[in-house]
This record gives C-alpha cells, structure tokens and sequence, in this order.
C-alpha cells in the first residue's frame, strides 16, 4: 500500500481516542504503512505528546484555525489519506478533505450523544459522515450513521505474566475520564460500601470534572494521569461502570494483562463479555451490582480466578488483535471515494 495515512485529532485529554490512536499506528507501522498524527491545535496535553515520544510516533499541530487546515491538506499530494477521530476533528476534516480534494477516513469512537454544544456537535458529524468513509467502533454506535463499517477496537499483543490472584487483597480498578458517563461517581460509592471489606481496596487512574468528588477513604487510592503500562501493576480486576461506552480501550487493555473485567452492559461490551466465563457483566451500572460481581469474584478460587482471566486472552487474542481491522483498514485507504 503505497498510501500516507494522517491521523487528524483535536485532543486536550487521554482518553479512549488517544489510546486507540496509538494502537493504530503500530498496527499501521507493523504492516510498514507510513503514518503520522496531526493536531489540530496544540492544548498542551504533554502527557499524550510524551506517549507519542516513547513509541517514536511522529506528530505535528496547526494553527487551531480552518484556514491552517486547509492549507496544511492542500500541501499533501493525492496519495495522502486523512484519518479523523473524534467529532471536532471529523466535522473539519471531511469539509477540507471535500475542499481539498483528499480521500477522508472516519471512525466514530463516542457511544454517547452530549448535551449543549457537544450534542449539536455530535449531530454535526452524524449529518457530515456521507463525506466520508465510515467507521464505528460498536454494532450500537454504526447503526446511527451512514455507511458505517463496525471496525473493533484493537491492540498489540504481548504475553505478559499472569496475574497472582493468590494475593489476600483484590485491587479493582477505574481506568478513564473522571466524568458523568463513565460512571466514576458509582466508583466512590462503591468503594464507601465497601469500606469494612478488608479483602478488597480500589485503585483510581484517570482526570476530569468529578475528580473533586473523590472522597478520602482508606480504600480508596487516586493515581491520577499514569503511564498505561504502569497502571496494571495495581490492578487485578478492572470494573467498568460506565452509563455510555463505545468499545472501551481500557477493557481490551485488561484483558492484555491477564486482569479480570467486570463491567456495566453497555456499548459493545455484552457481544465481548460472556458472563462468568471471561469477566463479569452486570445488569446495570449501580454501586449495588457492582459490589455484588466483586463478591463473586471474592468467591471464587484462585484457579477459577486464573481461568476466567486466561479465558479473556484467549478471547482477545483471537479476535482484537488487528489481523481482521487492517484488512478492512486497507481496504477503505485505498478505495476511492465518491463526494
């Protein structure tokens, strides 16, 4: 594939986005495929820009400014493809793309539809996705837009130690945006519930808007912003109680490093979660139904513990491993697109 791939994102956060990002540029990079990332704007996001260093992943910014972008997709030659994540970076991408006469690749992470300016933002890059090539990340997430591709989540695979769940204390752990949808308010009221449980603390990896809201509690310890690898260290279960999700990054993540998932059934994660098997799936995002998945973890032996987290990989290795995505990636880089 003779095609320069450019991954346009509008970021100011780590999140799902930026994890997915990186991922797809070593899958790209692995199939010997030239890519780069371009900002938009610079929000300083210095802990996004050094992840980016330490795979060696170049990256440029504009000027913040419709007229910087243009002129930057003007200067690429007609074996440049652009790559646009999320809705800011979609809505100004497919409009130079069309102006430019680029080939423009989409894929729609967010599962959740915003209020205020960020749900007429949304319907903004539903309404402009016929200019371009489409993809979702989840069955739920490909049915509200047009031509929509479900392209899984993915991640590089490595076999790392197998978790010891022989210890006295499981850490469960909250990986993502401390924000409404992400349920991180049913963390701290999870652990508040579980306060007299000494067999379990939990762990807290993340920033945003409720952070405020963290309570002090014993068992409850707040890492803030870490490096992705370091967080699975304090990890042995990660709970997912999310009231809107996509296909989080975070869950293929878990699974990498032979951790247990319990999660909320949202997005795609029912169509990866099969109860009691290879991680927990609730009914619903409460504190309540969450205490009661951990309590069942808690039941179970170590070598049930150990099955249930072998059991996942096995899952993932077979199906999130990017052998299937680039091949539909391919594809859509080097169609042509009809505007």
């Amino acid at each position: 594939m003779n095609n320069r791939i450019i991954l346009f994102v509008d970021s100011s956060i780590i999140g799902g986005i930026e994890t997915h990002i990186i991922e797809l540029h070593k899958l790209l990079n692995k199939n010997r495929v030239n890519c780069s990332v371009l900002f938009y704007k610079n929000h300083r996001n210095n802990e996004f820009y050094r992840l980016l260093d330490d795979q060696s992943i170049q990256y440029d910014f504009l000027q913040g400014s419709l007229v910087s972008l243009i002129m930057r997709f003007s200067s690429y030659d007609r074996n440049t493809v652009i790559h646009t994540h999320g809705y800011k970076a979609g809505i100004l991408g497919r409009l130079a793309c069309k102006l430019t006469n680029k080939h423009c690749v989409s894929t729609y992470h967010a599962g959740e539809a915003g209020t205020g300016k960020i749900w007429l933002y949304n319907k903004l890059d539903l309404w402009l996705s016929g200019l371009s090539t489409n993809f979702a990340v989840s069955e739920k997430i490909s049915k509200t837009i047009k031509n929509a591709q479900l392209l899984e989540n993915f991640i590089a695979i490595t076999e790392p130690p197998s978790t010891d769940f022989a210890q006295p204390v499981l850490k469960i752990g909250f990986v993502g945006r401390l924000s409404y949808e992400k349920g991180p308010d049913i963390f701290y009221a999870l652990a508040q519930n579980m306060l007299i449980n000494k067999q379990v603390e939990f762990h807290l990896f993340g920033d945003g808007p409720m952070r405020s809201a963290i309570p002090q509690l014993n068992n409850l310890h707040y890492h803030g912003l870490t490096n992705r690898d370091a967080i699975w260290q304090h990890v042995d279960a990660l709970l997912i109680c999310s009231r809107e999700e996509g296909l989080p990054m975070t869950l293929l993540e878990s699974m990498s490093n032979h951790k247990i998932v319990i999660s909320s059934p949202v997005g795609a994660i029912p169509s990866i979660i099969n109860n009691g098997v290879n991680g927990f799936l609730m009914k619903s995002a409460s504190a309540l139904e969450c205490q009661q998945s951990i309590e069942a973890l808690l039941a179970l032996s170590t070598t049930q513990k150990s099955e249930m987290a072998h059991s996942a990989y096995a899952m993932l290795e077979e199906r999130f491993s990017g052998k299937k995505q680039f091949a539909l990636l391919q594809t859509a880089y080097t169609a042509k697109t009809l505007l």
